[in-house]
Formats: C-alpha cells, structure tokens, sequence
C-alpha cells in the first residue's frame, strides 16, 4: 500500500486555508474585544461559521479521500475530487464572509462541497459492491 500522497497534500492545503481562517477569526475577536462567542457581532460571527463550515466538512471528505486513494483509483479522479473540494471550500469561505445574502459563489461552493461527498461515498459504495 503506498502512501496516499494525493490526499496528504489536499489535507495540508485544507490545513493552511483551516488555520487562515482560524486567523482571521481571532484578529476579529481582538479587533472588537470580543472572547468568547460572537458578541453579537454579525462581522465576527459570519468569520465563526465560515471556520466553522470548513471544520464541519473536511474531515468526511478528507476521509473518504484518503480511502478513494487507497483503493487504487485513478489519481486523476482523486485529483479532481480534491481540486473540486478545495475551490468550493474557498469560494464558500469568500462568499459567506462577504455577505449574509445567498450568492452564487456561496451556492456554487455549498453545492460543490456536498457533490464531492456525496459522490465519493457513492464511488466508494460501488467499489464495495460491484
């Protein structure tokens, strides 16, 4: 088995956008004297679930990465899963903390995210099963 090196490189880019936003989180709570919570805060609020979101949603799709790799698929196809996840991760992350209003960026990377999971688990299923 080798080592799944695909899916280390899409957790480390996953890993440096998590902790940019984590960044931006903190510099909002010393910027408005805010420790805990949102204060009521709607700027530092949207920055809470915008870090909040990634959380939530990467360690399913890291997971099922990882297993995707490991189960010898084309790499191309791991690499596209990845890259997908990725854009939508960023282009969620813009959206929401540009705006409350539902926008298409924010569409696009919600609709992206649960699309590169979903059909993950179903590829993985298939594998399984076929």
């Amino acid at each position: 088995m080798d080592f799944p090196v695909i899916a280390a490189a899409t957790a480390s880019i996953l890993a440096l956008l998590q902790t940019f936003l984590g960044f931006l989180v903190g510099f909002a709570r010393l910027k408005h004297n805010i420790g805990i919570g949102d204060g009521g805060n709607e700027n530092l609020a949207r920055k809470i679930r915008v870090h909040g979101n990634l959380t939530e949603n990467a360690p399913l799709f890291l997971i099922l990465l990882t297993i995707l790799e490991l189960s010898g698929i084309n790499n191309i196809v791991v690499i596209a899963y990845g890259a997908v996840f990725i854009l939508a991760r960023i282009s969620h992350a813009y959206a929401l903390s540009h705006t409350v209003k539902p926008v298409p960026l924010r569409f696009l990377g919600a609709f992206g995210t649960n699309l590169a999971i979903v059909t993950e688990a179903g590829l993985i299923l298939h594998q399984i099963f076929a």
